[in-house]
């Protein structure tokens, strides 16, 4: 086995042992920003959190991202083929799960507590609307609008782009970073979310890397010093301008250092699979999908009832429910997701797109 080989061994041992991460780092987003504290000077605990739950946990999205690209591309089945796997993989859960929320919006309506979609109630839905409640509940707002299960809006944008792959190839190919450059500049200077520019910038991003038959791992190993290094002060930076400074241009930077995170995890987690088994962990690699999925109902509820029922709680203490709710949540869903691949496997796979 030659050196190329091995190394490319090594980027997808990291990339399985990063999928979880990821996914944690998922989770705290949606407990940091799905529910608001009530009003009041919370600034330790946003302060505090700040790290966890946009830092790290905006990182997410672009990686896998990333990671789609750089696969999608490495992989030498035709587009046909890979387009078939997509379906399975993407497209089935996806129209599974939008379901199953739209079906209980419908089941609410009919025992009498009809609920407002983006500012509509359910009631007033006609074929249309539930037709594009599948790609948007409602609210596009320049492409950051979100399909019936709001994490899935990662999963929408990923099919759209595998679609697009073949405009993707040549462009990136024939551009020589340029586009890349564009990319990257157009999703700095875009504020709020930024879905289709975060999407179209990191899935190019990693088929530039398969396209360029380059291994980012190899890369990161080469530059490793001056990699953690950037990754220091762009940390720094980011904490710094967000939370003591109150920096206006701290988007810019916050989003810089999400793009050198992501390259810095994947070295990280390739050095820690070289010391521990945990990361290589096949429970978690496998249920990573499920708790994406499933891990936002819960984010809902359960961090509604922290806010309802601790209202005058100090910071200290949100900051104590925030961690606490991101280890439940996610130890609920690990929980339910070996329980049903011994009770019924079969939905585990088709729900999952065939990872179980």
């Amino acid at each position: 086995m030659n050196n190329n080989k091995i190394e490319f061994k090594s980027l997808s041992a990291a990339i399985n042992g990063l999928r979880f991460p990821l996914i944690l780092m998922i989770v705290m987003l949606h407990c940091y920003s799905s529910v608001k504290l009530p009003a009041g000077d919370h600034s330790f605990f946003f302060s505090f959190v700040y790290p966890f739950g946009l830092w790290m946990g905006e990182t997410g999205v672009p990686a896998f991202f990333f990671i789609s690209g750089f696969l999608f591309f490495f992989s030498q089945k035709s587009y046909i083929r890979k387009i078939k796997s997509r379906f399975s993989t993407l497209f089935v859960p996806y129209v599974i799960w939008n379901s199953v929320i739209l079906l209980a919006y419908v089941v609410l309506m009919f025992l009498g507590h009809p609920q407002d979609i983006a500012g509509k109630s359910i009631s007033d839905y006609g074929i249309t609307d539930y037709l594009l409640a599948y790609v948007n509940r409602g609210q596009w707002d320049h492409g950051n609008g979100v399909p019936m299960l709001c994490p899935y809006w990662y999963v929408r944008n990923l099919l759209l782009l595998c679609l697009a792959s073949p405009v993707v190839y040549y462009i990136v190919k024939w551009s020589k970073g340029i586009v890349l450059i564009a990319l990257f500049v157009w999703w700095l200077s875009t504020h709020h979310n930024a879905m289709v520019q975060s999407s179209l910038l990191f899935f190019s991003l990693g088929a530039y890397f398969s396209i360029e038959n380059t291994n980012p791992l190899t890369f990161m190993k080469r530059h490793s010093k001056m990699c953690l290094t950037l990754w220091g002060i762009c940390f720094v930076a980011d904490i710094a301008t967000h939370t003591v400074l109150a920096f206006e241009g701290n988007l810019i930077i916050h989003r810089v250092s999400l793009l050198v995170n992501i390259f810095a995890f994947i070295l990280i987690t390739d050095l820690c699979i070289k010391k521990s088994k945990f990361l290589n962990n096949e429970l978690l690699s496998k249920s990573s999908f499920w708790i994406f999925t499933v891990h936002y109902p819960l984010v809902i509820v359960i961090r509604s009832a922290c806010v309802k029922y601790f209202a005058n709680g100090s910071d200290v203490l949100h900051i104590l429910l925030f961690f606490v709710s991101v280890g439940v949540i996610t130890l609920i869903c690990i929980m339910a997701y070996q329980i049903l691949m011994k009770i019924w496997p079969l939905f585990i796979r088709i729900t999952t797109g065939n990872r179980g």
